[in-house]
Parts: C-alpha cells; sequence; structure tokens
C-alpha cells in the first residue's frame, strides 16, 4: 500500500457507494489494519465483520437465532448479522469461505437484501472490503461469480525500506503501541459520508469518455471469427490469419462482459471528487483499469512468461495499447457522427481507419447497421 497509485486508489475505493474491494496479499502486509481503521476513521465504526474459514454455513454469516424465540415460534427469533446491517462490511479471509458460503454474499452485495425461510433483511447503503492471502494453502478460493461482482482488486506488497523504518518509528519511538488501529481517531460519520456519496453521483461523464469507454470494451469482448461469449470451454480457436491478431483479444482465454465498467465509472467518479473536480475524464478511466479489470480476466498462459501477473498485463500490455489508439480513435469518433448522418466521406474514411482496430472496426459496424434501419437516427 506503500506506491502513490495504490495510496490514491484505496482513498477513492473509501467514497464509492456500494462498492466492494478486494485486497490481495501475503500475511502480515496490513490488510486487515488498514480496513479495520478506515471503518473507524470514515465509518464511525459502524462495522460488520465475518472472519472466514471452511466450517461456517450461510445462517452463521448471515443470521443470528434466539433461542427461546425460536423454541416459541415468537416473531424476533431470526435476526440479522451485522454483516447485513452495517455500513461498512469486512469479509476476513473470504477465500477460506465454502462455495454455499460465497454465493449466499452474491445477493447481500448485489442487491442489498437477503431472505431466510419467510425472513427478509435489507443492507443500507454500504462499502465491502474482503481480503485474502492467495497462497494459502486448502482453500477454496473465489468462485468466478464472486469475482465478478467484486469492483476493485489490489495486490499489497510488502513494505520496502523506508515504509518498514516510518513504520518502526510510529510504533516505537516515542511509545509502545502493539496495535495501531488505537492511534486512529473518527474522522467523519456514517451521515456525513452519505452526503459525499450524493455529492459524487453528480459527477459528470461526458459524452467523449462514454464513447471510448465503448471502445474499451469492444477489444475485450469482440471477436472477428466467432462470438466467444457463448463458445464451449473446450473450444479452441486459432488467431492464425487474423487480420487484428495483434489485439489484446489474441491473449484473452474469455471475453469480459460489462460489469468492469461500472466499476472504473465508480472509480473514476470517488477520484474526480476527491481532486475538486465535477465530470470525470478518458485518463480517470485509464487509471481504474489496473484495478477494474484484473480479478475479471482469464489470461492465456503464455501471458504468464512476460507478465507476474494479471496487474501487470493490464499496465504493461493493454493500457500501452490503449495509449497508442487514443489518436486514431480521436479520429474516428470524429468522423462517427456525420458518417452516421450519411456523409459519404467520412464513412469512406472510417472504413479505412477499420482495418487498423478492432474497436474501430465495431464503430464502423454501428454505422452501417444505423444505415440499414433508414430513417432519421440519433447521432452520439
Amino acid at each position: 500500500m506503500t506506491d502513490a497509485s495504490s495510496q490514491e486508489f484505496l482513498q477513492c475505493t473509501l467514497v464509492c457507494r456500494d462498492s466492494k474491494t478486494l485486497l490481495s496479499g501475503g500475511y502480515g502486509t496490513g490488510k486487515t489494519t488498514f480496513i479495520e481503521i478506515a471503518a473507524k476513521m470514515f465509518y464511525s465504526n459502524d462495522l460488520g465483520v465475518v472472519r472466514c474459514h471452511q466450517e461456517l454455513t450461510t445462517f452463521d454469516i448471515l443470521w443470528a437465532l434466539d433461542i427461546q424465540k425460536f423454541i416459541g415460534s415468537k416473531i424476533g427469533a431470526i435476526t440479522p448479522r451485522t454483516l447485513i446491517t452495517a455500513t461498512f462490511k469486512f469479509v476476513n479471509e473470504v477465500q477460506r469461505l465454502n462455495v454455499q458460503c460465497q454465493n449466499s454474499l452474491l445477493e447481500l452485495l448485489s442487491e442489498k437484501s437477503v431472505i431466510f425461510s419467510d425472513v427478509r433483511a435489507r443492507s443500507p447503503d454500504y462499502i465491502c472490503y474482503l481480503d485474502m492471502n492467495p497462497h494459502d494453502i486448502g482453500t477454496v478460493g473465489l468462485v468466478k461469480a464472486l469475482m465478478d461482482r467484486i469492483d476493485f482488486f489490489l495486490n499489497v506488497k510488502l513494505l520496502g525500506v523506508k515504509e518498514t523504518h516510518k513504520l518502526l518509528v510510529t510504533k516505537y519511538h516515542k511509545r509502545h503501541v502493539d496495535d495501531l488501529r488505537t492511534l486512529a481517531d473518527t474522522v467523519l460519520t456514517v451521515e456525513q459520508m452519505a452526503e459525499i456519496w450524493k455529492d459524487i453521483e453528480k459527477i459528470k461523464v461526458p459524452n467523449d469518455v462514454f464513447l471510448k469507454i465503448t471502445l474499451v470494451a469492444s477489444l475485450l469482448r469482440r471477436c472477428i471469427k466467432t462470438d466467444r461469449s457463448i463458445t464451449s470451454a473446450r473450444y479452441r480457436m486459432s488467431c492464425g490469419g487474423c487480420l487484428y491478431m495483434g489485439e489484446v483479444c489474441s491473449e484473452m482465454e474469455r471475453p469480459i462482459a460489462h460489469r468492469w465498467i461500472d466499476s472504473a465509472v465508480k472509480l473514476s467518479k470517488g477520484r474526480a471528487w476527491i481532486q475538486g473536480r465535477d465530470s470525470i475524464s478518458y485518463d480517470d478511466i485509464l487509471w481504474a483499469l489496473q484495478y477494474a479489470l484484473p480479478h475479471r480476466l482469464e489470461l492465456k498462459q503464455s501471458v504468464f512468461t512476460r507478465y507476474a501477473n494479471e496487474t501487470e498485463w493490464v499496465i504493461g500490455k493493454f493500457k500501452e495499447a490503449l495509449t497508442l489508439k487514443e489518436d486514431l480513435w480521436n479520429e474516428a469518433i470524429s468522423l462517427l457522427k456525420p458518417a452516421i448522418k450519411g456523409d459519404e466521406s467520412a464513412k469512406k474514411k472510417l472504413a479505412e481507419l477499420k482495418t487498423k482496430c478492432l474497436a474501430v472496426a465495431d464503430l464502423y459496424d454501428w454505422v452501417e447497421s444505423s444505415g440499414k434501419r433508414g430513417g432519421e437516427v440519433k447521432a452520439p
């Protein structure tokens, strides 16, 4: 958590309503300490925690049972636990949960509502942190459905020399402090954070940013040979001879659907608010990709001879490819509106550009489909 980008990222996650952030790292990297300090400082310690292990059941993590009321068949025998009712949720060592428990989190984190028998409970608006040790032996790991619903992911690195020295001075220079959480004081209340959420929702997303996000999405899901979203897991496709063989799709086993976009926009709005801006930029989206994409990716094995993990691939391969395409995309976007309105020269130029980029080919298909429908078309 020591580099500037990671620090900025963690600041932004603290103000993103209904966000789910997964911190991954080895023992002693400070994941739990950071999360519990954040709950105390910014959410009045309105904290619901589950310390995960394999024997937990869905009932253990979500519901509490009053035995006396249950025996007497009284109302209120089953009540929601704090993981449901708290504004700040923390799932500690989530990879230790069995599959059934992980699946039970899907409804809570996505719908903010859970049901057991005839008892229904709702969660307030919230933020949720999950942490895991990827090298923990004998654990279940995370199911893909839960991974896809997690908004942001960060690999937490071990401290360097400078940061270790600073930590030691903090803990032992003037007084002996075993638990850093005791040094934290409340800065904001839950009510104040709710007002911040309302402000962040007002942050605008310009239309040119919408269009570029659409082009980024195209690179992550489009294939001119086949619809890879419906292919069998046993299907093996060769990229040989493809006009767009150099695109990032050639290094992906599966396409990526839509949820990463919601996550990237959410994080970008938080960043814009912290920086005092009233709208996000495409640069915000590019920055957010390294946190919204890695845990959702399924890359080919050959990729990992060059990149240590998915985050490094996003930074070193994907973001670099997007940067190189920016001038081409700006030109293509400038041609889109006149081409949809019937300007043949714009359409011809767009047809030339589509051979250079898979995403621009999608723009050209948009123009073509608009022409086939006939009548007046609302241009972007």
